[in-house]
């Protein structure tokens, strides 16, 4: 982390629902006003970060971070508005009221030529830099619609035009089954029916056939026992 980063980082306040913290000046102890320090280091941008991990609306150290680099590769030469809100953040442990902080870091900020009109237009300058960054995140996140959530939405609605038609294969096989469970029981029916009239007709059968032939037998007894 440059130095210019963490003069850069430090003029913020980074909130969130639990606590306020006011970042760590630069470990070199310096307050003065910072420049432009060499080359500055390329880091991530809001379009290379993963929009997957959401962080449920609350301030993002990983998009902070971004945003903090963007005013540093974006830094202004000289005392501008960076250095004044430094200059601002650092009477913070100071028993004064706003006003009065604006006016003491006023005062040494009129020392390296610095104006009102002069801090408005940098801030506003830093604002367009944020604004820019703001616009490539929401390029991303439309991005991320198309890929995420429109293009999903066709499968999604593709898995369930398959699963009505699979649910009405399934209705109509139910309806065959349904159809064919009936077509059974009429057969058992059917079957039953038929075992009975069978066996009624061959025990008829058997009985007038006993019954004829102990006719016949008794008579070839009698003829036997009588005509001899």
């Amino acid at each position: 982390m440059s130095k210019l980063f963490r003069k850069i980082k430090s003029a913020f306040i980074i909130e969130d629902e639990k606590t306020e913290q006011v970042a760590t000046p630069d470990e070199t102890g310096d307050t003065s006003p910072g420049s432009h320090e060499g080359t500055v280091e390329v880091e991530q941008t809001p379009m290379d970060v993963d929009l997957a991990e959401g962080d449920d609306g609350e301030i993002s150290e990983k998009f902070t971070h971004i945003l903090l680099k963007a005013l540093e590769a974006n830094n202004q030469e000289g005392f501008d508005y960076i250095e004044f809100k430094r200059s601002v953040q650092n009477l913070k442990h100071l028993d004064v009221d706003r006003g009065k902080g604006y006016e003491i870091a006023y005062a040494t900020a009129k020392t390296m030529g610095a104006t009102p009109d002069g801090l408005v237009s940098s801030a506003e300058r830093y604002l367009t830099v944020l604004k820019k960054e703001e616009d490539k995140f929401e390029k991303a996140l439309t991005n991320q619609r198309a890929k995420q959530i429109e293009g999903k939405t066709e499968q999604k609605k593709q898995i369930e035009s398959d699963i009505l038609e699979k649910k009405k294969q399934i209705d109509e096989l139910n309806r065959d089954i349904e159809a064919q469970k009936k077509s059974l029981e009429e057969l058992k029916q059917t079957i039953t029916e038929a075992r009975k009239k069978i066996q009624e007709t061959g025990s008829g059968f058997k009985r007038s056939y006993a019954h004829l032939v102990a006719q016949i037998r008794q008579d070839i007894e009698n003829i036997k026992k009588y005509l001899n």
